[in-house]
């Protein structure tokens, strides 16, 4: 297992707009602010990013696991439109795209 600190991680695939509209979250729960600015999303998070997306992310700690990228303690991904928060991400490859799984996290729409 191998430990980066402080580093960005940004994915591997075709050039392409990130925003949170073309990507698809499914949870247990969600909830959504009056102004509709923040959105949280909690129980078995998945964000599944579309062909040719790159979200930015930063995180206190990277590990590489199974062919798992998992990152922990304050992470964050920039979005075109948006700013997700959580505290532990882990991402993989699937037949649909980039998808990151969570326990929780929060969408701040500008």
């Amino acid at each position: 297992m191998k430990f980066l600190k402080g580093l960005v991680f940004s994915t591997v695939l075709a050039s392409g707009l990130t925003s949170a509209a073309q990507m698809e979250i499914s949870s247990q729960q969600q909830f959504v602010s009056e102004n509709s600015k923040i959105h949280t999303y909690s129980g078995d998070v998945q964000i599944n990013f579309g062909d040719g997306q790159k979200p930015e992310t930063l995180a206190d700690t990277i590990s590489v696991e199974n062919g798992k990228t998992i990152m922990e303690g304050n992470v964050k991904i920039r979005l075109d439109n948006a700013v997700a928060i959580a505290d532990k991400v882990v991402y993989f490859t699937s037949e649909k795209g980039l998808i990151a799984q969570t326990d929780k996290v929060t969408l701040t729409f500008e």
